[in-house]
């Protein structure tokens, strides 16, 4: 942390002198910036040396202490102000406390380490506060002229933006933050951020949607594209070290203000949305990674040979081919350019395709990338290997042990899971008496005919809280339940949790 810079204010040497030796200044994160004997000289100060903190004398010759505040704070200067006086000047000093800048009373004659310690505590929290609020408004404006195709072009200057975003797994529901607001975005102090590095200067740094802090900044035209990047790493591990998580950057240049720094960063934002092509502590450059911009719908998944390769390898229950037809389709994702409309329908192709299958076998439907990744997806080679070990188990799970008249049974029950289904309705669909049908339930799946109905509501109830904001009245009747709250009572016994609780969890 950098000390807070300090300037003492007094007509007298002698308390000068006793003010900068009381307490050791440096080790309680302070520097004494200067001093001065009178309010014009301090007011010529505060412009130059721009300290955080004063220490005034109310009365001085030339310029008193309200007057130097005053002038202060009409220049905007941003100091917060500690008044001294002796007791005789107690009724001018309660004046200098109703300024705004004002924080804190010093009683000359009184004054002690402790006491000024408390006082400088106080005024260095009042900044702080301050300071947080004219960054945010600093911010918002920044923020504001980038998205509003106003940020002035200066002749002779090229931007950069570098783009932080927090690292995180993919989800099989696709979550597009955009920069349409100021919050939600990283933390990162305004200090924490480079001030000049490779040649490029820090202009100021805006939240750019959940999980993102847009930096800006500018130099020289003929900076090239390698410098950005030096720049932009700095930034990303200036970032991770302050925030002690995985965080990726995405870089873009511009020549120009306007819209030529919105598209800029509507490149960084749009690389930043495939993470996924690129992993975790990334560091990419946008203008040079295959991403279609602007943003439009990419080539969808066709199964055709493609999936036609997995059925083949999956019924000659042959892992090799397996893993080999789910690699390829992943890897046709990544050329000609980052298929990301492509990767979500992949995976929720594949996602049926498994659930399917286990469906057969007599299993509940699960997430396999929940159930298979070795640990959270950061890359899609993570979501390829995580899907042939699911695929691997399943041609091994023995799909086809179930006899004919429960797998029909299993069907009727997810075609009509949203009814008041009961035992007898499935059974009479079957062609057998109830009683027979929870025999094959018990016998061939070890649960009952309620056991399983309720697994297939909850999954679907999974599905719809994972990727729609239904209210939980509609998701309860949607799956079969009239009563909301017996549909939470369900949810939890299955899942060990209330459905918004599940809800909670799945936001990225």
């Amino acid at each position: 942390m950098r000390p807070m810079r300090v300037l003492i204010v007094d007509d007298e040497r002698i308390t000068l002198d006793h003010v900068q030796t009381l307490i050791p200044w440096e080790s309680h994160g302070y520097e004494i910036a200067g001093t001065a004997t009178n309010g014009k000289r301090a007011l010529a100060m505060c412009l130059e040396l721009k300290p955080h903190i004063a220490i005034v004398d109310i009365r001085m010759p030339i310029m008193d202490g309200l007057e130097l505040i005053r002038a202060a704070a009409e220049r905007n200067a941003g100091i917060r102000f500690i008044v001294m006086s002796a007791h005789a000047d107690f009724e001018y000093a309660r004046q200098a406390l109703t300024l705004g800048c004002v924080s804190g009373y010093l009683v000359k004659y009184e004054l002690d380490e402790a006491r000024l310690l408390e006082e400088l505590a106080k005024a260095r929290a009042a900044w702080e506060a301050d300071e947080a609020r004219r960054a945010a408004e600093r911010s918002e404006r920044l923020r504001e002229a980038v998205l509003g195709r106003r940020f002035p072009d200066a002749p002779g200057s090229v931007y950069g933006v570098v783009l932080l975003q927090a690292d995180r797994p993919f989800a099989s529901v696709p979550h597009v933050p955009e920069p349409s607001g100021p919050g939600g975005g990283l933390a990162l102090p305004e200090a924490e951020i480079p001030q000049a590095v490779s040649g490029w200067e820090r202009i100021g740094a805006f939240t750019a949607g959940t999980g993102r802090l847009a930096v800006l900044f500018s130099g020289p035209r003929g900076l090239s594209r390698e410098s950005l990047c030096t720049a932009a790493a700095a930034v990303r591990t200036r970032a991770a070290g302050r925030l002690g998580s995985g965080v990726s950057c995405f870089h873009a240049a511009s020549s120009g203000g306007g819209a030529a720094l919105r598209d800029a960063l509507g490149k960084a934002i749009e690389a930043a949305r495939h993470a996924v092509f690129c992993g975790c502590q990334a560091v990419v450059d946008a203008d040079a990674v295959p991403v279609p911009y602007p943003a439009r719908r990419a080539g969808s998944c066709a199964g055709g040979v493609r999936l036609d390769e997995l059925a083949h390898g999956l019924n000659s229950r042959h892992p090799e081919l397996i893993e080999s037809a789910v690699r390829s389709l992943f890897e046709r994702l990544k050329t000609p350019e980052w298929d990301l409309p492509g990767l979500y329908e992949t995976v929720h192709i594949l996602t049926r395709l498994y659930n399917e299958r286990r469906t057969a076998a007599g299993l509940p439907e699960e997430d396999p990338l929940a159930a298979h990744a070795v640990g959270p997806a950061f890359r899609i080679e993570d979501i390829a290997r995580a899907f042939a070990a699911a695929f691997a188990q399943t041609a091994g799970s023995g799909e086809n042990r179930l006899s004919g008249k429960l797998r029909k049974a299993i069907r009727h029950i997810r075609a009509h899971y949203a009814e008041d289904l009961r035992i007898e309705d499935t059974a009479r669909a079957v062609g057998i008496s109830a009683s027979y049908l929870h025999h094959l339930f018990k016998r061939e799946l070890g649960r009952t005919y309620l056991d399983v109905l309720t697994e297939i509501r909850i999954e679907q109830a999974k599905r719809i809280l994972r990727e729609e904001d239904a209210k939980m009245a509609d998701i309860s009747g949607r799956v079969g339940y009239r009563s909301p709250q017996h549909f939470s009572r369900m949810f939890k016994r299955v899942t060990g949790l209330l459905p918004h609780q599940f809800r909670e969890e799945c936001l990225p």
